[in-house]
C-alpha cells in the first residue's frame, strides 16, 4: 500500500510522542525543525535525548512517567500527529487504538499495517523540503533516493526559492496572461539556475518586460 505524501503547517501545533528511545530522538530532533510544539511521555530518556528535551525545554513538554493509556487518558493534549514509539509493541498497538477513536493520526513503530502515516526520510533546505518514502518497506530504498536527490539539488536552492517568490509577485502584476505568466517563471527560474542566483535584477526585468509585449 502507497502512502499520500502530505506536507503539513505543524508549527505551534501539539505532536505526541510516547517513548524514549532512539526513535523518539530522531522525530523530534526532525519535529523541532518544523517548528512543532512536542509533549513528550517517558519515565526515562536515552542521553541524546536528555540532551535535547533540556535545551529545547521551550518547545518540549516532557512528562515524566511511564506510558500508559491511563496517563493518556488524563493528558491535557489534543495532538495533530502521534507517534506511538515504546519498546512495547503491545502497548503501541493500545495507543494506536485509543487515538484512532478520536480520528488522529498514528504511527506505530511496532506495525506497519497500524499506522495512520509514516515519517519519510527528509530534506530540509530553509523553505525547501524533500519527503521520501518507500511506503515503510526499505529505508534503504529511501535513503538511496535521498542521497540522489540531495547531490543534485543546488545548495542555494533555499535562497534561489525566496528570490522566486518575490519574482512571482512582480510578475503576476506585470504579466496579465496566465500563459506568459507561466512561461516568464520557468524562463526565469532557468536563469538564476544557471547563474547560481546571481542574475542582474535588470536582466530579471528585460525578461518581464519582454512577457508585457
Amino acid at each position: 500500500m502507497a502512502y499520500f505524501p502530505l506536507f503539513v503547517n505543524l508549527s505551534n501545533k501539539q505532536v505526541l510522542i510516547v517513548g524514549g528511545g532512539e526513535v523518539s530522538f530522531r522525530q523530534i530532533s526532525t519535529f523541532l525543525a518544523f517548528e512543532a510544539d512536542i509533549v513528550l511521555i517517558a519515565d526515562s530518556l536515552i542521553p541524546e535525548l536528555e540532551t535535547i528535551v533540556s535545551a529545547y525545554d521551550f518547545k518540549i513538554t516532557h512528562i515524566k512517567e511511564q506510558p500508559s493509556i491511563s496517563v493518556l487518558g488524563d493528558l491535557d493534549c489534543t495532538p495533530t500527529l502521534v507517534i506511538a514509539a515504546t519498546q512495547n509493541a503491545t502497548l503501541n498497538a493500545s495507543i494506536y487504538e485509543f487515538y484512532a477513536k478520536r480520528n488522529i493520526l498514528v504511527e506505530n513503530i511496532s506495525n506497519r499495517a497500524k499506522c495512520d502515516f509514516i515519517f519519510p526520510a527528509i530534506i530540509k533546505r530553509g523553505d525547501v523540503v524533500c519527503g521520501i518514502s518507500s511506503s515503510g518497506k526499505s529505508p534503504l530504498v529511501s535513503q538511496f533516493i535521498k542521497g540522489l536527490v540531495e547531490s543534485s539539488m543546488p545548495e542555494n536552492i533555499s535562497d534561489i526559492n525566496d528570490h522566486m517568490d518575490e519574482i512571482y509577485k512582480a510578475v503576476h502584476q506585470s504579466v496579465s496572461d496566465p500563459a506568459k505568466r507561466t512561461q516568464t517563471m520557468r524562463a526565469i527560474f532557468t536563469r538564476l539556475i544557471e547563474d547560481d542566483n546571481m542574475t542582474p535584477d535588470n536582466e530579471i526585468d528585460g525578461i518581464i518586460g519582454e512577457a508585457e509585449l
